[in-house]
């Protein structure tokens, strides 16, 4: 079993190096092909790793949102003043949340002060069909990888998330929260991450009692905004080699 770890960590150092496909990675940590197929496969299976159409292994969000690197600086450190700024402009909470083999796991939280506060759900993780994140995010990867993922939501749900670029969750994750999702992609075009911004159902995104589609629009566009200036930040971070 310790064996086993330190040839799949020693794969997955080759991936974050450079990625490459099975043979290489084979060749590079001194596996024999059907080895490292068999370790790749679980790191694929629990997000570490993920693989594009051509057979190239490359880090997954897994390891994307909370490694300390990508050119420097963590996907959280990256998205951190983003979500501050969005918390302020829409006086809820916020968060960053990413894919962990077949959930989401929130890394970080932004609140604001209010009588009544969302919980802080920073390191809680949800089931990938829980609520917007994980439908964005689902909404944004390769149709390869889309298969492997179990519970999905309803095509049309999907096709709804990559149509508008959000995907609002009422009472999904929490019994009387509302939320609305919106990813962060990387410059291959997969989401990497989701920004979620969040309240009580009677408030969000209710105004004076009334629910407006001016409202919903100002809220979505707030948060489509803010992802996708971390989409640009991550851009400016993300590896030469890992750039398709």
């Amino acid at each position: 079993m310790v064996q086993s770890v330190v040839r799949a960590l020693a794969l997955l150092s080759e991936v974050a190096d450079e990625p490459a496909g099975l043979g290489a990675l084979a060749t590079r940590t001194d596996l024999a092909l059907s080895t490292a197929s068999r370790l790749l496969s679980t790191l694929e299976d629990s997000g570490a790793v993920e693989r594009d159409g051509d057979g190239v292994y490359r880090v997954g969000p897994a390891i994307t949102g909370i490694r300390p690197a990508v050119g420097g600086a963590g996907l959280q450190a990256l998205a951190l003043p983003h979500l501050a700024a969005l918390a302020r402009d829409l006086d809820e909470a916020v968060c960053l949340s990413v894919l962990v083999g077949q959930e989401t796991q929130t890394l970080v939280q932004v609140d604001v002060p209010r009588p009544v506060q969302a919980q802080d759900w920073t390191g809680r993780r949800w089931p990938i069909g829980a609520g917007g994140a994980g439908i964005v995010l689902l909404a944004s990867q390769p149709a390869e990888r889309l298969s492997t993922f179990e519970g999905l939501p309803a095509p049309e749900v999907l096709e709804d998330a990559r149509r508008r670029g959000v995907s609002w969750t009422d009472g999904g994750y929490v019994e009387g929260l509302s939320s609305v999702a919106a990813a962060v992609v990387s410059p291959d075009g997969i989401g990497r991450a989701a920004v979620l911004a969040y309240g009580p159902s009677y408030r969000f995104p209710v105004t004076d009692g009334v629910t407006s589609a001016d409202r919903v629009r100002e809220i979505e566009t707030a948060v489509l905004a803010c992802a996708a200036a971390v989409s640009e930040e991550l851009a400016a971070s993300w590896p030469t080699g890992a750039r398709p």
